[in-house]
């Protein structure tokens, strides 16, 4: 009786001090949460094996139930497990208690392939608890892994061990740790198939705003983040670099609503940084196809910019400015019409006022449109002014009587 009274208040005082200082499991001398204790007792077939540590700090012995021993060094967990042992068996004086393995358990969560509890070797480190999981999911977010330790929480950057191999900045793993692998914000909020060549070849940009577009005669056209002192050849690499069939002397650039003439060929023969032109977010930059790969006759006109159908248009010979600019499905409501810009192929720019032109109020024509040459729509620095696609009550068209939709028009109408 006396034992057992012992036992109990042995256990009670273990209890208490844990909960008082979570701290006490960390001790490399004590038995910790996850550890294997061998327990032998000559004659006794369901003992003389190790028995794991669970979440809770007790092991569970058959015929005995469950036994409290974390935080023990061995003197004490010998003790405690022959009292418990000694309620059931008679003879315990050959019993032998000992910590046979040091392990940790830990529970991996996020975007890894098993998600889950495992129990890996004591001094394991951060890679070995992933690959225990099955390792990283392809999308997961390196740079932001999470490591919590009860009301602790730490960011730490996976990436750069990746990178360096320096692991000091990983924190060190103990059991009933948490580790959470984020999801990149490039995977989205649905559940896909993630594959980093196809997102390579789109951008890798999640503000269209800020991105740099590039498209034409380039191997990976995309979006591309804005990121400071970037040049045009850096842009170029990101998407791949530009075709065979590029024309490298007349690529169009786009920046600040400013269109700008780049030759390509001219800078890397000269090597003059100063023709490199200054690129801002938003900024768009198109690479045509060498002009000799353009038949003669075929008209090909690129159109760019808040047009519906952006890209480049053949057109019969004699084809208009407006023919083009419809067949590009025509401005958008957030079209600057009174500044667009026609690029020549020889580098010259004509604006373009489209709403007085629409209006009758300008007696200037529509540019003259050839081979090579780009219609650039610039975008609205103010986006709450009234859309050029809005007609005023004075100037509209009443229709009444027998038709389908009587009202006011804006003149957008086909007389039949």
């Amino acid at each position: 009786m006396m034992k057992l009274l012992n036992s109990l208040a042995t256990l009670l005082l273990a209890m208490i001090v844990i909960v008082l200082s979570p701290a006490a499991f960390a001790d490399e001398k004590n038995v910790q949460v996850g550890d294997l204790v061998q327990v032998d007792l000559p004659g006794e077939s369901s003992l003389n094996r190790a028995f794991q540590v669970d979440k809770r700090g007790r092991i569970n012995l058959p015929e005995v139930g469950q036994v409290f021993v974390a935080g023990f060094d061995e003197t004490q967990l010998e003790s405690v497990v022959v009292d418990a042992l000694s309620t059931v068996f008679r003879d315990t004086s050959n019993v032998k208690v000992f910590i046979a393995e040091r392990q940790i358990l830990i529970s991996v969560q996020g975007y890894v392939e098993a998600p889950g509890e495992y129990t890996i070797p004591y001094n394991s480190n951060v890679q070995m608890a992933l690959q225990a999981a099955g390792g990283l999911r392809a999308g997961a977010q390196l740079n932001k892994m999470i490591h919590r330790r009860g009301a602790d929480r730490i960011e730490f950057d996976y990436k750069q061990f990746l990178d360096t191999g320096d692991d000091s900045d990983l924190p060190a793993l103990a059991s009933l740790d948490i580790l959470f692998v984020p999801a990149s914000p490039l995977v989205g909020n649905v559940e896909q198939e993630f594959d980093a060549a196809k997102l390579a070849d789109s951008g890798d940009s999640a503000d269209s705003r800020q991105a740099i577009k590039v498209f034409g005669e380039v191997n990976a056209p995309g979006s591309f983040s804005y990121k400071a002192n970037t040049d045009l050849v850096d842009v170029l690499m990101r998407a791949g670099g530009v075709t065979r069939y590029a024309s490298v002397e007349q690529i169009r650039v786009i920046s600040n609503n400013s269109p700008i003439l780049f030759n390509l060929k001219r800078y890397l023969d000269s090597g003059d940084t100063s023709l490199l032109p200054p690129l801002q977010p938003g900024a768009t930059i198109f690479v045509p196809k060498q002009e000799e790969e353009i038949k003669s006759g075929s008209n090909t006109v690129y159109v760019m910019g808040e047009v519906a159908a952006p890209g480049a248009f053949e057109g019969k010979p004699g084809a208009t400015f407006m023919d083009i600019l419809a067949n590009a499905g025509g401005p958008t409501r957030f079209a600057e019409s009174r500044q667009m810009r026609v690029i020549k192929s020889d580098g010259s720019i004509i604006p373009f006022d489209l709403t007085a032109y629409t209006e009758g109020l300008s007696t200037a024509q529509a540019p003259l449109i050839e081979a090579g040459d780009a219609i650039f729509v610039p975008e609205k620095t103010d986006i709450n002014e009234k859309s050029w696609l809005k007609i005023s009550p004075d100037r509209a068209v009443n229709v009444i009587g027998e038709v389908v939709r009587p009202g006011a028009s804006n003149g957008q109408m086909k007389w039949i």
